[in-house]
């Protein structure tokens, strides 16, 4: 009998996934992301083994991410993809990360840091993602004022796609002939970095134009392809598999309320089982009679509102005991729950389920 909600990482399936992803790529180097606590499945013990799997270099969106897995005993390149500010740039020049630039003020700011060390950088350009990045063509000596820098080491230079997720790759096509025609500009002036980087999970599968050096693969490396509109051309296995229990069940008879504000009502006499597993853990209210979870292989629907601590299922008149593991997506012997399916059936995407499961939802490895 197990007490606790877990969620079971399987390591093994991660180095599956990461093969299958090289296989894909080659030649291309793999930069794996493993920002967000690696998607929810805990980055210290992602990274330790995909180092074991010779794996060179990670990404990540946080100053303070790139610190802890540098506490967590990972010494390799951690590539950080948001914005450092002049307070955070000795540490992060002295912890040999890379500092992405957004334009000439970063350039500057390192500049002004005073390290006798150089940062190694890397230069994220917009080329139609509206987010971060460079815009080229409003800072057309930017590449002049980086090579002439003293104080930094260009390493890198890359982009990030927007749609390429999507059936229609017009969007993301565009957005590659917009960097391949910077890469062009910066090869005539003779300064071009060692690692060209662009495609994130949906270009590994579908653009194989976008390779370049590395690949950039987030949701993929985590067992998910990014949406239902990607091609499935690389064969990958689910790491996460959220459990947890039966703690109670109870025996109600018709036209009887489950749960907040009375949203389900039985229609027979039928027993509730109670899991200890609700919103605080990572599973969405949305998810309110519209999800099943697997007992020993057979779907039973959850029914009610998701509380803060729990939620019901209905399980009518099957042998069920309190106690008996209840899988909410993942894979076991006998059943697989996929989340990208569960994401897509409340309108979301598999990265917001994963990195929603909350702290207090312990993390158990397999395949250390």
């Amino acid at each position: 009998m197990t007490s606790k909600t877990v969620a079971q990482i399987n390591l093994n399936h991660l180095v599956h996934n990461v093969n299958a992803i090289r296989k894909k790529a080659a030649p291309a180097d793999i930069i794996p992301v493993v920002k967000a606590n690696a998607y929810g499945h805990g980055a210290g013990a992602v990274t330790r083994r995909l180092v074991k799997e010779g794996v060179t270099r990670f990404a990540v969106a946080q100053f303070q991410e790139a610190l802890e897995l540098r506490e967590s005993g990972i010494s390799q390149p951690i590539l950080i993809f948001g914005r450092l500010f002049p307070n955070e740039i000795p540490e992060a020049i002295k912890a040999g990360f890379r500092i992405s630039l957004f334009g000439i003020e970063d350039i500057r700011w390192i500049e002004k840091a005073g390290q006798e060390k150089p940062a190694n950088v890397h230069v994220n350009i917009d080329t139609g993602m509206g987010r971060i990045g460079v815009l080229f063509d409003q800072e057309p000596d930017f590449f002049d004022v980086l090579s002439a820098s003293k104080y930094c080491v260009w390493e890198g230079l890359y982009s990030h796609f927007s749609t390429s997720d999507e059936s229609d790759k017009t969007y993301a096509n565009l957005q590659l002939s917009r960097f391949h025609e910077i890469l062009r500009q910066v090869k005539e002036k003779g300064k071009m970095p060692p690692v060209i980087h662009m495609a994130n999970s949906g270009a590994v599968l579908d653009l194989p134009d976008s390779t370049f050096d590395a690949v950039r693969p987030g949701i993929l490396l985590y067992g998910h392809y990014p949406s239902s509109e990607a091609s499935r051309s690389i064969d990958i296995r689910q790491v996460m598999t959220l459990i947890t229990f039966v703690a109670h069940l109870r025996k109600i008879p018709a036209d009887f309320p489950v749960s907040y504000g009375r949203q389900w009502i039985s229609k027979k006499p039928t027993t509730i089982a109670v899991l200890p597993v609700g919103y605080a853990d990572g599973i969405r209210r949305s998810l309110s009679n519209n999800a099943q979870v697997s007992i020993r292989g057979k779907r039973y629907p959850l029914v009610g509102r998701v509380t803060m601590d729990h939620i019901m299922i209905d399980v009518g008149e099957d042998p069920i005991h309190p106690g008996d593991p209840v899988m909410i997506w993942g894979d076991d012997e006998k059943d697989s729950i996929q989340v990208l399916d569960i994401a897509e059936s409340i309108g979301t995407i598999p990265y917001e389920l994963t990195c929603g499961v909350s702290a207090r939802v312990k993390r158990v490895y397999v395949g250390t």
